[in-house]
């Protein structure tokens, strides 16, 4: 996975703790499953313990067929925490090429 797409990934995320329409939300779910479900896949091909299973969490909390719905400020701190990790993790998940 490139890492602008991590980047990007993370900045919608952060962008995600204000108060926008609900079609950015929809967006954002959809953004953030995808890199999530990507970056559990690699780092299950990379042999990593937990990782994938905290990508996998994370994408299903992010998954836009089955939401989840929590209050506005348990997402914006899911937004802001999930940002930081995917920043903070993003060497560990370069794709092995």
């Amino acid at each position: 996975m490139p890492k602008i797409v991590i980047y990007i990934t993370a900045g919608f995320l952060f962008f995600g703790i204000l108060p926008l329409p609900y079609g950015y939300y929809t967006l954002l779910r959809l953004i953030a499953c995808g890199v999530f479900a990507w970056a559990a896949h690699i780092s299950y091909e990379k042999n990593e313990a937990t990782l994938p299973w905290i990508f996998v969490v994370l994408a299903l909390i992010f998954n836009p067929i089955i939401k989840v719905y929590l209050p506005k400020e348990a997402w914006a701190i899911i937004n802001f925490c999930s940002g930081l990790f995917l920043i903070f993790i993003s060497k560990k998940i370069q794709e092995r090429y």
